[in-house]
């Protein structure tokens, strides 16, 4: 008797991302399941094992993607930025609106602090990227020594809800004027 072959079933690890992502957002971190999940995906609770090991790099991989996604439209949006502070603020945003949406699971998601000082030097690399980019396509090359500070300021401006935009853009305008 020959082995058989698993059985593929087509676009299952998107499928089981999309449904995980909408569990997520509704039930929350402790409400996620993956018996619900494979149910709702009509797949076995080890198939999902097959794309994820465990629940906490599913949620983990749903946030990748959709820092993926932001860190694309931060990509592009400098790449068009018409000055230093205008890049900025694109990046500003796009960190408060990613955190916005995951900050009632991080706080209830422990897991993640375990982490958090591998995934901040990160963010802060990416960030850093983006910036030296945007500046070396503006022709502001002497400031490229200040951008991980700069980027590591975005960060936490963009995390703390005291911190206004408009007192970073004083400063990027002041920096780069």
């Amino acid at each position: 008797m020959g082995c058989s072959m698993p059985k593929l079933i087509p676009d299952a690890k998107a499928k089981i991302i999309s449904i995980a992502k909408k569990q997520l957002f509704e039930n929350g971190y402790a409400g996620l399941t993956l018996r619900e999940i494979a149910d709702q995906c009509s797949l076995a609770v080890g198939t999902i094992y097959n794309y994820f090991p465990s629940k906490d790099m599913l949620v983990a991989s749903i946030m990748a993607e959709d820092w993926h996604k932001s860190h694309k439209n931060m990509q592009k949006s400098c790449k068009t930025a018409s000055n230093v502070e205008q890049g900025v603020r694109v990046i500003y945003k796009e960190i408060c609106d990613y955190v916005q949406t995951y900050e009632k699971i991080w706080s209830e998601y422990k897991g993640m602090l375990n982490s958090f000082g591998q995934r901040h030097v990160m963010l802060r690399s990416q960030l850093s990227d983006l910036l030296s980019a945007l500046l070396e396509r503006l022709d502001r090359k002497e400031g490229m020594e200040l951008c991980p500070l700069l980027a590591e300021t975005v960060l936490a401006g963009a995390i703390q809800k005291d911190i206004d935009y408009s007192v970073l853009s004083r400063m990027v305008n002041r920096i780069f004027s």
